[in-house]
């Protein structure tokens, strides 16, 4: 006999149900037991004409694939991608939420190396950056749809960032989240893991930091939307987190006190230019990246750091290349921020007079502050490019034997053998970062940022129409070009801050992968470790 009728479905959405309640509570094998029997129901008896079906077979599909990351169990895993893409659901899914799913199902299959294995290698990088690239599909629809953003979709893109060590995204993300203040444990945890994995790097171990890890911790614990027994486990990591910065404070007479207060008002003393772009994640400041106090009050990002070793003859080229990095960035920050906020001056205003041909394009100074700061993110892309192809010795060559300029999407070329071996024997979560992002920015690889940088070639050399309001209708002014690009004012507003991101996103992996490298050379030549920080003295220019 089929389930048809809806008491016969209501029956299986009740079984569905129960099956998720068990995984609230953690009893994982109970409930993949139980989902095991309705996807047979489902499969052998049901009508699967009926729009029901589908809607059924989607939830379904979903609890296994939490079964499958909850409990780390690939059957299920296996079953909910076997689900996911058996079936477009168009009948019951948006396509947000399907390639978010997708995501996650594919997420669980990823076989991550343990500790005694290593970093990760090129091909784990790819699987990342296809599951990076489902996310973001799921996050560029609600976009382009004009719909609000799962906050779910933002943390799991968050987590798969960490994984390929681009640490200022991932607490970017976790940090837009949590000021939702939403019962999201995963947020909390996951930014607590991302600052323990960015302390490995930077060795820095300050005590705000692990404050700030503990707190983490402790909201998780709190959460009424996870297992119990987690819950447990998070607060035993919080207190024992407090225990050790406890015994650190006193073993260096440092009294220990509830400060947050101070954080905030030294927040609020700080310029509502500096405050924008902490909020907005655009500073170059390590102490940035998890705290908003005079620490992170200017862009203070250097290579040698007081806390760790290094040597190198590298060290100063690379230093002077990061000047270049934050001047230039600094600019295309500003420019975007005065697009945004910055009130005109009426003493100086564009003195241009344009032809009215009715197709809404936004013209003038102020809107080439815009694009002109789109555009100088990827020339800071293309000079990280050419260091990093300098400093590990992957510059590409041509015929001639001549070396090639460096674009930052393209240069890896990792397809080849020797270039491959070379990348991975340098097991650099720094060099691992900047991949990541280039990857995403590749065409020919099929990264989803990929239209960026197409974009910016259309900025540089053909035509852009940025244009108010609603998007202008064939004309033969436009029709007369090949291919333009037609962009909403502010969907380019959000690109262009969403791509300053992921610039600062790669200045901060470029510093990683230089004392990486500097670290290791630093250990191989202990006599000659004097340096490093001594000639940083620190200037302003006004």
């Amino acid at each position: 006999m089929e389930y048809h009728d809806k008491n016969d479905f209501e029956k299986i959405n009740f079984q569905i149900e129960s099956a998720s309640r068990m995984i609230d509570l953690g009893n994982f094998t109970k409930s993949f037991e139980l989902c095991l029997d309705i996807h047979t129901t489902l499969r052998t008896t049901v009508n699967k004409d009926d729009i029901q079906y589908s809607y059924l077979l989607y939830k379904l599909g979903m609890l296994f694939v939490d079964i499958g990351h909850m409990a780390s169990k690939n059957e299920a895993s296996y079953v909910g991608l076997e689900i996911m893409e058996s079936d477009s659901f168009e009948s019951c899914l948006t396509r947000n939420s399907y390639y978010y799913n997708l995501g996650n199902a594919k997420s669980n299959l990823i076989q991550r190396p343990s500790d005694k294995q290593g970093h990760n290698n090129v091909k784990l990088i790819k699987q990342l950056s296809e599951v990076s690239s489902l996310f973001l599909k799921a996050i560029l629809t609600c976009r382009v749809e004009r719909t609000d953003v799962q906050p779910q979709y933002l943390v799991n893109l968050a987590n798969n960032l960490k994984q390929q060590y681009r640490f200022s995204e991932a607490l970017a993300l976790y940090d837009q989240v949590i000021a939702m203040n939403l019962d999201i444990a995963q947020a909390w945890v996951n930014r607590s893991e991302c600052l323990i994995s960015l302390n490995s790097i930077t060795k820095m171990h300050s005590v705000q930091q692990g404050k700030e890890i503990a707190l983490g911790y402790r909201k998780a614990s709190e959460s009424k939307c996870i297992p119990p027994d987690w819950a447990k486990s998070y607060l035993v990591r919080a207190k024992k987190i407090d225990s050790d910065i406890e015994k650190d404070c006193l073993d260096m007479g440092i009294a220990i006190e509830d400060d947050s207060h101070l954080d905030k008002q030294e927040y609020q003393s700080l310029s509502e230019f500096r405050r924008w772009c902490l909020d907005n994640f655009l500073s170059l400041s390590e102490h940035g990246l998890y705290c908003k106090c005079y620490g992170s009050a200017s862009d203070n990002l250097h290579i040698p750091m007081p806390t760790r070793a290094i040597s190198g003859d590298f060290i100063l080229p690379m230093e002077k290349v990061l000047n270049r990095l934050k001047s230039e960035f600094g600019l295309a920050r500003l420019m975007l921020y005065e697009y945004k906020f910055a009130k005109r001056d009426n003493d100086i205003e564009d003195d241009a007079c344009y032809a009215e041909l009715y197709d809404n394009e936004l013209l003038g100074t102020n809107i080439e502050k815009l694009r002109t700061a789109f555009r100088v993110c990827f020339g800071i892309l293309d000079k990280i490019g050419n260091a990093v192809a300098l400093l590990f010795d992957l510059q590409s060559k041509n015929n001639k034997g001549k070396v090639r300029h460096s674009s930052f999407h393209t240069f890896w070329e990792l397809e080849n053998e020797d270039r491959l071996q070379k990348f991975e024997a340098y097991d650099n979560e720094g060099l691992i970062g900047l991949y990541s992002i280039a990857y995403d920015l590749n065409h020919k690889l099929e990264g989803e940022l990929s239209f960026y940088k197409q974009w910016r070639n259309a900025l540089e050399h053909s035509f852009v129409f940025v244009y108010e309001n609603e998007k202008p209708e064939s004309t033969e002014v436009s029709t007369y070009y090949e291919e333009p690009v037609f962009i909403s004012e502010s969907e380019f507003i959000e690109s262009a801050e969403h791509v300053l991101q992921l610039t600062r996103s790669a200045i901060f992996s470029f510093v990683f992968a230089v004392r990486i490298k500097a670290e290791k050379e630093a250990l191989n030549n202990i006599p000659d470790i004097l340096i490093q920080n001594k000639f940083l003295e620190q200037k302003k220019y006004t």
